[in-house]
This record gives C-alpha cells, sequence and structure tokens, in this order.
C-alpha cells in the first residue's frame, strides 16, 4: 500500500538521519573543546565554500536519474545505463571542479596566510577530495532509495557518520590534528564507505555509457545548479540581513528558533526521501490513478505537518521555557511563525510535481530566483521594524509564495484532481493554529494552559481524520 510504504521508508529514512545527528549532537562539545571560534570559523568558511561547488559538481544529476530511473518510458535495460550514464558524468564534472580548485590553490593558500587562518594545503585539498567522494557517495545513497532498499540506506549511513564522528573526535581531540586533521579523516571516511556503496547498486552499474542519456540527465538537470544556488542565498540571507541591519542578539534570537524548527524540518526530508522515488513509480505502475494518489498524498503531507508544526507552534513557549534560559523567551514567536512556513515548505515535494514530470526543470530555476528576490524584499521591509520575527515572516511568506507557483505551474502543466474543498480546510484549520498560536504566546509554563492546546490538537486531529480520504489513500496500490 502506497501509505505504508510512505510511513515505513520514511520512518527508516528519519531514523538514519535522527541516529547521525544524535551521534553528531552529543559528540559536538568534545570537538567544540579542542578549537578556537577562528577554526570553527575557518571550517565553517571550507565548508560554505566548498558547498557551492558540490552544486557544479552535481550539476543536478541526482535529481535527472531519479526522474528518469521509475519513468514509464524506462525500461529494466535501460536503469543501469542511466545510473552508470549519471554516475560518470558527476565523476567527471567532479574532476573538472577539483582540477580547478588544485589550480587555484596557491592564490588561496596565499590568502589564508594573510589572514592567519588555520588551515594547510592538507586541510585545502582534503576538503576539495571530501567535496569530491561525499557526492560520489551521495549519488550512491539516492540509487539505493530508488532501488526501494532503506535498511541498505540505513546501513551506509549510520556506518559513515558513526565512523565520521568517532574517528574525528580521535584525531582532533587525542592527537591535536585541528582542522586540516578533522577534514583528513573525513575523508579518508568517505574514501572508505565509497567500495561499498558501489558494491549496494551493483545491479545498476555497467560499463555502458549512453550519450543521447547523457545529454537527457543533464538538460534536465543544470537547471538545479541555478535553484540550487537561490536556495542557498534564500536560507541564508535573514541571518546576514538580520546581523547588519538589526543586532546580532536578533540573529541569536533568529538562529534559536530555527534550531528548533528543524524538529518540523526533519520531518519533511524524511518524508522527501521516501516520496521522491514512490513518486515515479507510481506514474508507472498506475497510470490510471497516480494523479488522485498524487492529490491525496498532498492532503496528507499538510495534514501531518500541521499535526506536527501545528503542534509545535501552539507549545513553542512552554518549549523554549523548559529547554532555554530566559533571555531566549523572545525566541518562541519566530519559533511559531517558522513552523508555518516550513509546513509549507514540505508541500514542495508534491505541489512541484508536475513541472518535473513535463521536464520543465528550468522553472524551477526561475521561480526559486524569483523568490529569493521577494524574501531579500521582505526581509529589507521587515527585519529594520521586527527583527527575528519580521525575518520569520519573511521566510514563511516566501514559502508560501513558492509552494503556490509551484501549485500554479503543476496544474497547467500536468494538472491533478485537487479536492479544493478539503485542502483549503486544512488550509483553515492551520490557519486558526496559527492564530492561536501568534495571539497566546506563553512566556511561562501554566498547566491548565497546556492542557487545552493539547486539546485543541486533538479536536484538529478528529476533524482532519473525518474530512480526510485516508482510507482510500490507504488502499491505493
Amino acid at each position: 500500500m502506497v501509505f505504508r510504504q510512505i510511513a515505513k521508508d520514511s520512518a527508516i529514512y528519519g531514523g538514519a538521519d535522527f541516529l547521525g545527528k544524535s551521534i553528531s549532537f552529543f559528540t559536538f562539545p568534545i570537538i567544540a573543546a579542542a578549537f578556537t571560534p577562528t577554526s570553527f570559523g575557518t571550517l565553517e568558511l571550507v565548508r560554505t565554500t566548498t558547498a557551492l561547488l558540490a552544486l557544479v559538481m552535481n550539476f543536478g544529476l541526482n535529481n535527472s536519474v531519479q526522474r528518469f530511473y521509475w519513468d514509464s518510458d524506462t525500461t529494466e535495460n535501460q536503469r543501469p545505463i542511466i545510473v552508470s550514464t549519471g554516475l560518470a558524468t558527476q565523476i567527471l564534472f567532479g574532476l573538472l571542479t577539483c582540477l580547478l580548485g588544485f589550480s587555484l590553490m596557491p592564490w588561496t593558500m596565499n590568502e589564508v596566510q594573510k589572514v592567519n587562518l588555520s588551515l594547510s594545503w592538507i586541510g585545502f585539498i582534503s576538503a576539495l577530495l571530501l567535496m569530491f567522494f561525499s557526492q560520489c557517495l551521495q549519488y550512491c545513497l539516492d540509487v539505493i532509495r530508488l532501488q526501494f532498499s532503506p535498511f541498505k540506506f540505513l546501513f551506509l549511513t549510520f556506518l559513515s557518520r558513526i565512523l565520521s564522528v568517532l574517528l574525528s573526535v580521535l584525531v582532533v581531540v587525542k592527537f591535536k590534528g585541528g582542522i586540516n586533521g578533522f577534514l583528513s579523516i573525513q575523508l579518508l571516511v568517505n574514501i572508505l564507505a565509497i567500495p561499498l556503496a558501489f558494491w549496494m547498486i551493483k545491479k545498476d552499474l555497467t560499463l555502458k555509457i549512453d550519450l543521447s542519456w547523457l545529454r537527457e540527465l543533464v538538460v534536465f538537470g543544470y537547471p538545479f545548479i541555478f535553484a540550487g544556488l537561490a536556495y542557498w542565498l534564500f536560507g541564508s540571507m535573514d541571518r546576514w540581513m538580520l546581523a547588519t541591519i538589526s543586532s546580532v542578539e536578533q540573529t541569536g534570537l533568529y538562529s534559536i528558533a530555527f534550531r528548533f524548527a528543524s524538529i518540523v524540518l526533519f520531518v519533511s526530508a524524511a518524508f522527501g526521501k521516501a516520496w521522491s522515488p514512490i513518486s515515479i513509480k507510481l506514474r508507472k505502475d498506475y497510470p490510471d490513478e497516480y494523479r488522485n494518489i498524487y492529490a491525496q498524498v498532498l492532503l496528507l503531507i499538510l495534514f501531518c505537518m500541521l499535526t506536527i508544526g501545528g503542534g509545535l507552534s501552539l507549545l513553542s513557549g512552554e518549549l523554549i521555557t523548559i529547554m532555554m534560559p530566559q533571555e531566549y523567551a523572545a525566541s518562541s514567536l519566530p519559533l511559531t511563525i517558522l513552523c508555518f512556513g516550513i509546513i509549507l515548505q514540505a508541500t514542495q515535494q508534491v505541489t512541484a510535481i508536475g513541472i518535473s514530470l513535463e521536464k520543465k526543470t528550468y522553472i524551477f530555476a526561475h521561480l526559486t530566483w524569483a523568490t529569493a528576490g521577494i524574501n531579500l524584499f521582505l526581509n529589507w521591509l521587515l527585519i529594520p521594524r521586527y527583527g527575528a520575527i519580521g525575518a520569520a515572516w519573511a521566510t514563511s511568506i516566501s514559502y508560501l509564495v513558492l509552494t503556490s507557483s509551484y501549485l500554479y505551474f503543476t496544474q497547467r502543466l500536468h494538472p491533478l484532481p485537487i479536492p479544493w474543498l478539503q485542502l483549503f480546510g486544512l488550509l483553515g484549520q492551520g490557519l486558526i493554529i496559527a492564530i492561536i498560536s501568534i495571539c497566546f504566546p506563553a512566556d511561562s509554563i501554566q498547566w491548565s494552559v497546556v492542557i487545552y492546546k493539547l486539546l485543541f490538537i486533538l479536536v484538529f486531529l478528529g476533524i482532519a481524520y473525518i474530512t480526510l480520504p485516508l482510507k482510500s489513500l490507504n488502499d491505493a496500490r
């Protein structure tokens, strides 16, 4: 059943992410004690730079392979050719990217020495190669998802993260390896994981490279470079602008709010990992029913995200009060607003499906850059007066614009039978939750209020259960 498979795979993918992040979280203080603030700043600069280079190496090929692997026009014999062609192309782009980086190494190291950053040529080379091998590993993980092997995904993700974290602690703390040692051991772990990853996807590996498929994959994938760059700007400009035109204190409050809102984002990401391969396969297996299933899944993901995100927003004040010092109490309202932005962001995984199916990926680039411009304007307008709250509103409104734009083009290009009455009913209930959360913030814990909020959530669940077509989704095959 579609619903059960999505739920099971989401739990496994989410579990892998949760375990990895939990290990990183609990070992972070140990590594932090061995680093100086300058070292952390250097490491963050390296990560930001290599993340941009990774966009070029990736070239949207992961998205392309996911789009065509289960396509109705793709035969079983073509799948290994698609995977191998995509992998070979990504390796080629990665080598060219690394070659560019190596050619700039003398100039880069000279600039590093001028500002006394704790990065040697060993760390520089390790960072470039880490970008290369981590992208190859991620490609393999995406193929494993396409093969519907969530336990392989769980094992490989967990193993690589455990080794990475434990060896990083050993090198940084015991052997005083610093940033250079940290990057080098991360590189070593990724290199060791690659043979296992290739073995796990061996049924989809072949020496045959098809130039026609190469062209198809590149044409479909390259707009994701520009979309990814826009997302990168979209996701970071709020903090830059808060620090520039408001205050560092407001930046801190917003960052705390976003950390807590990441709970909702975590659920959204787990669903996305499960949904992306299933969505294309549904079209192949059920050509007469898949559109209706897509529409039902849109309602389902909105319902689930409203349950989690709405519950978090209602209890944001209590959560901040329990877990943070009093000076962070003002982050509860930005948290409430951000929760609803991330709820809307989660729906993009369905609202954008028609654009992907019709291979109009250039629309993604256009819409994400337009939304980044809207986000810039809203931040400029709201941050000077409202600080972190203004940044949260800018982010949430931008997500509303983006997912609405995706749905508009999906309905134009590949229409879905959206049950609009039920969709707007859910959105209306979400709006009520948002109004209550914003108008009645809590700066202390009053158990009677908490009980009322929990009862309200139960009422929402009851109404949604009655109105949503959960049974028809559960019976979809």
